[in-house]
């Protein structure tokens, strides 16, 4: 298992700051308190056989964030502290009912992903599966 900092995966600490990494927070982030919880349901899922791929209401049920699931400045803030730790970024797992993608790919919104916009959602989601479910099939 890849080592991050010392840690394997499964070992990392969990982390509690809640302003992205160098970036004061602006504003309150709705749901804030359940950021360790959607990061950890994140995490079962990119370790899940088969892996998991949801759609952002069906991962609000999980976490109980109802109708549409976490917003974007609480993913956003997920993705930037998984990379900050030279993680890969989990939140691509979460994808819209209608394309099948995130909803932002490379911080540009993708309602109609692009060629380019699919491969690097392809690409982002391997660097998930290198780290966390080796092997898997790439859904995308």
């Amino acid at each position: 298992m890849p080592e991050f900092f010392g840690y394997t995966a499964e070992e990392r600490p969990s982390y509690q700051k809640h302003a992205a990494v160098g970036e004061p927070m602006a504003k309150k982030i709705p749901h804030i308190e359940k950021k360790e919880l959607i990061r950890s349901e994140l995490l079962k899922c990119a370790r899940a056989k088969p892996i998991e791929i949801l759609s952002y209401s069906n991962f609000g049920r999980r976490v109980q964030i109802l109708p549409r699931g976490p917003e974007k400045a609480l993913l956003e803030l997920i993705a930037s502290e998984e990379r900050a730790h030279m993680c890969p970024d989990i939140t691509v797992l979460l994808v819209r009912k209608d394309s099948g993608y995130p909803s932002q790919i490379d911080g540009a919104r993708s309602k109609n992903p692009t060629p380019q916009q699919k491969a690097r959602a392809r690409q982002k989601l391997q660097e998930v599966i290198d780290v966390y479910n080796p092997g898997t099939p790439n859904p995308f």
